[in-house]
């Protein structure tokens, strides 16, 4: 039997299980539990926006006598609209709210983590896809050049003044396999440490960390990425909680109920390479 909720203790209670599911969502998927989180404003209000700024800082000549002209850079505010909703009402039969034994509990809010996380990891790699340059060739990698095409998107992306540190590549199973074959790949992964391999990294290219992502659409064979301009937008409009049924029909039962509103954006097309075989379904 769950223990009793104290008084007062209820919204307690429901942040707590606000908290249990974003962790356990976030560390079963790897593309959008990297992505930034740098906006301002209230999700649930409907919008919020993104910083950016429209250049970096003039370096010049110092003269001893006259100093050097001031210049200006400002900070933009990209306007992004929260517009995607999900929600979970789940029937607890048999139990009201304060009764439902701790291990159902902890049974239901895995099972609402997951189906969240996958959604919104879907979500994440949809806004990829969409808001990101695709590859000219659709023609598919094999294992004799599987690993010199991702490392030429690298090399794109590294030409575009974005660090090594600052990149990622998602890797489909089919591309997985192609990579295990390749000695040059192979060779990284022995070189990684304890850390890296926990957070599912298996190798890198080019310098840069590659995970195998299972949910990549049919004909996206991986996606070279800077997480700093992909945003990840979430709220609880209404946190996670065992609520007692009183419609009249359900007797001595109760519901886990939580609604998110959420969005995934792109902020800079030419910060992701994806690569595909022809047309994606998403």
């Amino acid at each position: 039997m769950a223990n009793a909720i104290a008084i007062n203790g209820t919204h307690k209670r429901q942040e707590r299980y606000a908290d249990t599911i974003v962790k356990l969502m976030r560390q079963q998927f790897n593309i959008r539990n990297e992505f930034s989180r740098d906006y301002e404003g209230n999700p649930t209000a409907g919008a919020v926006n993104v910083p950016t700024r429209n250049g970096d800082i003039t370096l010049s000549d110092y003269d001893v006598l006259n100093g050097i002209t001031m210049t200006q850079s400002a900070t933009d505010y990209l306007p992004i609209l929260v517009d995607g909703h999900k929600a979970f009402s789940e029937l607890v039969d048999g139990y009201e709210a304060e009764a439902v034994p701790d291990n159902l509990r902890a049974q239901r809010l895995e099972s609402a983590a997951y189906v969240t996380g996958k959604a919104l990891e879907l979500s994440a790699i949809a806004a990829l896809v969409n808001g990101g340059t695709t590859e000219s060739s659709t023609t598919a990698t094999t294992e004799d050049n599987v690993y010199k095409t991702i490392a030429t998107s690298v090399k794109t992306l590294k030409a575009r003044g974005i660090a090594t540190n600052d990149l990622r590549i998602a890797i489909s199973a089919d591309t997985e396999l192609k990579l295990l074959t390749d000695d040059k790949f192979a060779n990284t992964s022995g070189s990684l440490g304890a850390e890296l391999v926990r957070n599912g990294v298996i190798g890198k290219i080019n310098g840069v960390q590659v995970k195998p992502n299972y949910l990549l659409p049919d004909n996206v064979e991986y996606i070279v990425y800077a997480p700093a301009w992909c945003q990840a937008i979430d709220e609880w409009k209404i946190e996670p909680s065992f609520n007692d049924i009183k419609d009249g029909k359900h007797v001595g039962a109760s519901a886990l109920q939580g609604r998110m509103v959420y969005k995934d954006v792109v902020t800079n097309a030419l910060a992701v390479q994806v690569k595909t075989t022809g047309s994606v379904s998403l």
